[in-house]
């Protein structure tokens, strides 16, 4: 199993970095310091090179540094044994472009998955609570590491929504149905639709064991956690949905069936977790369900991802933070990347552990190892 980690950091132009090199430990880094100094910069910066994408921001443009046009960033990793350089360049003159051993990737799908990392932040807990559109994403976040042809469905149906959507407002607008172009965008997005909807499926019912056995050891703790993946193409295919939609969707001048509609019902003990769980347990929970990600990616890849923790130990008990620890380095075998606040709070738990890792602490914009 070839395990992914990060050797070397370039930064340029890159949140509130201006300029950062660093070299991290193969096993666990741990930095530190104040709201704001620039932790999650650092990993958001991993992400990006591990992902071809920020985790934060969907637009290149809000991560270039204050009165800057552009972003670099670099790195020297390894999957297993091999090297790799990669380079991402991103400016509002030229389109971005992501260079594997100086060799330009022509598409962002053939990108995705090579170096597959995850990051666990404090918003995610969200993911539990708010619209469903957040769930869709923790899908297909996990699907496009280890399934191209998903991922390349995936942006095809988008695409395709998007530019229907625009075609039934312009028909709302001008009063006039052209049925015959909804049919054509609908016979198009169905190979998409119904290959996305059979995968998410799938991955709902295989991951739910791991989400358990994660959330028990974390916690030590018996409650059961159960996810349902609620879809319209659960009791209908998609050109069937789509014709007893069609002017209804010409009304609202938008798709108002697809997969772009499906939702995952999470609940604890038989009851929604939205309703019922504590912020322990939502806490404890979305964790479980990250890191049931990450080894439903290993087992399927046989590649050990980079996992990138920021800022999650916040009112998690010294036993729970102990937990997750041993989760990462005994069962996982990922390079971590932790930050927090405490200058201590994580060192002490690796220290008892007797765990190798590098600390590095952020004051006044600088990393200091």
């Amino acid at each position: 199993m070839d395990r992914i980690r990060i050797e070397l950091l370039t930064v340029r132009n890159f949140r509130n970095y201006e300029s950062l090199d660093c070299r991290f430990h193969p096993q666990f880094n741990v930095i530190t310091g104040n709201n704001g100094a620039g932790k999650t910069s650092i990993l958001d910066a991993i992400y990006y090179l591990t992902n071809g994408r920020s985790y934060f921001s969907y637009r290149d443009q809000y991560l270039y540094r204050h009165g800057e046009d552009y972003l670099r960033l670099g790195t020297k990793l390894f999957s297993g044994d091999e090297a790799f350089k990669v380079d991402i360049n991103s400016s509002i003159t030229t389109k971005k472009s992501i260079k594997l051993e100086d060799k330009a990737i022509p598409s962002i799908v053939g990108y995705v998955g090579r170096f597959p990392s995850f990051m666990i932040a404090p918003n995610d807990i969200l993911i539990l609570l708010d619209s469903s559109v957040e769930r869709r994403k923790l899908i297909d976040r996990t699907l496009s590491q280890v399934d191209r042809v998903y991922f390349s469905h995936l942006l095809s149906y988008n695409k395709l929504l998007k530019q229907k959507n625009a075609a039934l407002k312009q028909m709302r607008e001008s009063g006039r149905q052209d049925l015959l172009l909804i049919e054509s965008f609908n016979v198009k997005m169905s190979e998409p639709a119904t290959y996305i909807h059979n995968k998410r499926k799938e991955y709902t019912s295989d991951i739910v064991p791991m989400i358990n056995e994660f959330y028990k050891e974390l916690s030590n703790d018996a409650e059961q956690i159960e996810l349902n993946y609620t879809s319209q193409m659960n009791d209908s295919n998609y050109l069937d949905l789509q014709k007893s939609s069609a002017y209804k969707d010409i009304a609202a001048a938008k798709t108002l069936s697809g997969t772009h509609k499906d939702d995952i019902e999470i609940t604890l003990n038989s009851y929604p977790i939205k309703k019922y769980a504590s912020q322990g347990q939502l806490k404890s929970a979305i964790i479980a369900v990250k890191l049931a990600q990450l080894e439903y990616v290993r087992n399927i890849t046989q590649k050990i991802p980079i996992l990138l923790l920021d800022d999650i130990f916040d009112k998690l008990d010294k036993n729970r933070v102990q937990n997750f620890i041993k989760i990462c380095h005994h069962k996982l075998k990922a390079q971590v990347f932790i930050t927090d606040t405490d200058e201590n709070r994580v060192e002490e738990r690796l220290q008892q552990l007797d765990i190798d890792f590098s600390s590095f602490n952020i004051d006044n914009g600088q990393l200091m190892n």
